[in-house]
């Protein structure tokens, strides 16, 4: 089939995050990348297959009908099997006799023995960070983690900000790496119905203009700087703003989970865990700000996608943020309380104009996912061209 000039085969996108979600609008950033890439190849004409593997439990249960192609032992056991001996994927043989190109999005990178392979790596937070990551098994993971990802023929990153973490800790040859920046969807830059944006805002308790961050509540996202930021605001802004968390439990914040669980009883300080994209449209609408204290990410896709709603961001200073947001945020030191909260403040009392809402919405909008797509097929194209 033909892509911009030459012939593609048949794509092979790695299904694990999304057949783990069947029906589900739970979809973590990786479901959502590969899912957008899945649309958009799709849309322009390309062959794409979903590639299933078997879960151990399944495997060991017995895998039953998997979407095909499919790998036939569980993906976690070839990675190991392939770090211990340095041999290919061995139930991979009905994959490579459907695919000619074989995207893994999700960490998970078989070696194959004629299909050539391209792995999304999105960050080094468990290589760079080791304390933030879950200590059981930590080792043994991160030896995977990184055997995995040296098998690519070429490795995607989606930030500049990110290659030289990628170089150092995955030990990957920067001339191996290619620069592909996520998209945002366009639903993001329009406005929901009003009377849909006051049924969940009285739903969920909630007043308009308050601050929302939206994210996976884990030891990286620094929430508990947040919340020491909210508390210096003034009262008055207290009164004024609730502050919204938006985001499921992940792990290593118990003490963060019961703070916010104690503090929701006041109703100034919400958690509502997870909620659907439709939802978020909703407080996206109808809140002041947005604020974004991470201490590391490979992207900060909630950052685009607040922007797309028009609103003013508060973001730690980080080198990937700034590649994302440019001059549309304002950036603190990801620890200083005081600073956020006096870039809190500025951000929702400062006038904002139509022109300075329309201003972020084209910011967010530049990063759309068409090309994002296409930019990944120019990786495609480079690969097939050299194999």
């Amino acid at each position: 089939m033909e892509a911009h000039g030459i012939g593609f085969p048949s794509i092979g996108l790695s299904g694990s995050v999304l057949d783990a979600d069947r029906g589900s609008p739970r979809l973590d950033g990786i479901g959502v990348y590969t899912q957008a890439l899945e649309r958009e190849f799709l849309a322009l004409g390309l062959s794409v297959s979903r590639v299933s593997a078997p879960t151990l439990r399944q495997w060991i249960r017995g895998p039953g009908a998997l979407r095909q192609p499919a790998f036939r032992y569980p993906l976690s056991l070839e990675i190991g099997l392939t770090a211990l001996t340095g041999t290919c994927a061995l139930g991979s043989g009905a994959v490579e006799a459907a695919v000619g190109l074989y995207h893994a999005t999700d960490y998970l990178v078989p070696r194959l023995r004629r299909t050539p392979v391209v792995a999304t790596v999105y960050d080094a937070i468990p290589l760079a960070h080791p304390e933030w990551a879950n200590r059981r098994l930590r080792r043994i993971k991160n030896w995977l983690l990184r055997s995995s990802v040296s098998r690519a023929d070429l490795v995607i990153a989606i930030s500049k900000a990110v290659v030289a973490e990628l170089v150092e800790h995955y030990r990957i040859p920067e001339s191996r790496i290619r620069v592909v920046p996520l998209g945002v969807d366009p639903r993001w830059m329009e406005p929901p119905p009003a009377e849909r944006v006051r049924e969940t805002l009285a739903r969920h308790r909630l007043q308009p203009g308050f601050f929302i961050f939206v994210g996976t509540l884990q030891p990286r996202k620094n929430l508990e700087t947040l919340l020491a930021a909210y508390d210096r605001l003034p009262s008055r802004a207290v009164r004024e703003r609730q502050l919204v968390v938006v985001g499921k439990y992940g792990w290593g914040a118990e003490d963060l989970r019961q703070e916010l669980i104690r503090r929701k009883a006041d109703g100034r300080c919400m958690w509502l865990d997870y909620v659907d994209s439709g939802v978020l449209r909703d407080l996206y609408s109808a809140a002041g700000a947005f604020v974004f204290p991470s201490l590391a990410e490979g992207y900060g896709l909630p950052v685009l996608e607040a922007l797309g709603a028009g609103l003013p961001i508060v973001a730690s200073d980080l080198p990937v943020l700034r590649e994302v947001a440019g001059t549309m945020a304002s950036y603190v030191p990801a620890r200083d309380a005081e600073a956020m909260a006096a870039a809190m403040l500025d951000a929702v009392e400062d006038a904002q104009s139509s022109s300075v809402r329309e201003a972020r919405r084209a910011h967010a909008r530049s990063a759309d996912w068409r090309t994002c797509a296409l930019r990944t097929a120019e990786v495609y194209r480079e690969l097939l061209r050299s194999s």
